[in-house]
């Protein structure tokens, strides 16, 4: 890093790790250097260069392709916001529509035209850096009150964070980490930016909790959520030797911690956000926890937890730009609870609504919105109900002016809301003499099992 500016990670790697594996899956073997040409090719093309300073939105597929357009994007020089690409296209247009992002760009299905760039020579090629405090990515993360909101990062923001990583758990070339987290959420975004640094390569194609692919494909460190790793350890036959197992998106259940260390699991609990570009605080299979380098972390008088350091992102994009969210000192307020104690770190809670199923966070305003635009329902309000699998799931209680059968109103929902934020139950709203309802008590209304 010099003089404000960060070398490429992908020019760099195909110089350091020139023929390691960069990118693996069934069928597919793509080197370092070979990822270097092919990135190098793709940020020259037209429909590439052409989104130079702009925000452009990516359908961020789990492909070879999805992967190479992002980093070819970046060296271009456009600002990227990798999105889920199963979001309906009204609710992508809206989403776009508010952040004032009017390029949206899919990656090619065939990329015949980087791979001959692959034998190229890069002797003599001016080496390509970034500005430090340049915005470069967005991720979108739902604040409190269920609005998306688009976090800008640096690449610097994103080196450094895999920078704290490597400083805690090892990672090198012959390493193979899974990228089996969707890598329009940072989690994902992060594994990619760590194989980078390090030479490790990046494995396509699989599912965290299938143990047969990850012994087939030698998986070395694998990310997942308690949801993933009930299933792993659900599974016939031997685990894997793993040298990582990562587990974030909510909090981990000590006795599943236990279950997976004593099936031999390398596992590590992490506690991390968008907006510090993934993991800040993690702990280590013999329960060793630590804030990882480039990072800060305090527990306010009020529990609250906040954040601060240079994996930090920029600010919320608004108009085109990241307008900072920090106080006076530079600390984020994450709107988490937790507390240090002899024992660790420990996340308790959330100063709102949110609560978290099967790794996905769930704000219970923004799923009653889409309730209340259906004809037949004045008011309607969602509540968690605990589940063994996915830790919670949503519950909604509605008043509707005509009844609705539970399988029509679903049928209404699916294409305007994602799977995992569908009501698995439907209870009639009751009736309050104009009282404010309390969440707690529909919570616990929500939990009986007659209910």
């Amino acid at each position: 890093m010099t003089a404000g500016r960060i070398p490429c990670l992908v020019e760099t790697a195909g110089r350091r790790f020139a023929d390691e594996p960069a990118l693996l899956g069934p069928g597919v073997r793509i080197s370092f250097r070979e990822l270097d040409h092919c990135v190098s090719a793709r940020a020259s093309a037209p429909t590439v260069a052409s989104h130079c300073g702009h925000w452009v939105a990516l359908p961020a597929t789990p492909t070879v392709p999805s992967l190479i357009e992002f980093l070819a994007l970046l060296r271009a020089g456009a600002r990227v916001l990798p999105v889920n690409p199963a979001l309906p296209a009204e609710v992508l247009a809206r989403w776009m529509a508010r952040h004032e992002i009017t390029r949206l760009h899919r990656a090619p299905i065939d990329l015949s035209d980087a791979d001959a760039g692959a034998v190229a020579s890069t002797s003599g090629r001016q080496r390509f850096m970034f500005a430090i405090n340049e915005p470069r990515t967005g991720t979108l993360s739902s604040g409190s009150t269920g609005e998306p909101k688009v976090a800008v990062h640096s690449y610097r923001n994103h080196v450094l964070s895999a920078e704290g990583f490597a400083a805690a758990i090892p990672l090198g070339p012959g390493d193979r980490y899974l990228l089996a987290l969707p890598w329009f959420h940072v989690g994902g975004l992060a594994i990619v930016f760590r194989c980078l640094l390090r030479g490790a390569a990046v494995v396509l194609g699989g599912r965290a909790n299938d143990a047969d692919f990850l012994r087939a494909m030698r998986i070395t460190h694998v990310s997942m959520v308690e949801t993933q790793l009930l299933r792993l350890l659900a599974a016939s036959g031997p685990l894997p030797p793993l040298s990582c197992l990562l587990l974030g998106g909510g909090p981990v259940r000590e006795p599943v911690r236990r279950a997976a260390l004593e099936r031999g699991l390398p596992v590590w609990r992490s506690y991390g956000l968008t907006e510090t570009a993934s993991t800040v605080i993690a702990e280590d299979p013999e329960g060793h926890t630590r804030t990882l380098p480039h990072r800060e972390c305090r527990v306010a008088d009020d529990g609250e937890i906040l954040v601060r350091g240079a994996t930090l992102f920029l600010g919320y994009l608004e108009h085109g730009r990241p307008v900072p969210n920090t106080d006076a000192d530079g600390w984020f307020h994450t709107g988490d609870l937790g507390r240090w104690d002899c024992t660790g770190f420990h996340v308790t809670g959330r100063l709102d609504n949110r609560f978290v199923s099967g790794g996905e966070n769930i704000q219970p305003e923004a799923i009653e919105a889409v309730l209340r635009e259906h004809p037949a329902i004045t008011e309607a309000v969602v509540v968690p109900r605990g589940d063994d699998e996915f830790g919670h799931r949503p519950v909604a209680f509605v008043d509707c002016t005509a009844p609705i059968a539970d399988d029509a109103l679903r049928d209404w929902l699916r294409p305007r809301l994602h799977a995992w934020l569908l009501p698995v139950a439907f209870h009639p709203l009751p009736r309050s003499d104009g009282l404010k309802i309390q969440r707690a008590d529909l919570a616990r209304l929500a939990a009986r099992p007659e209910s």
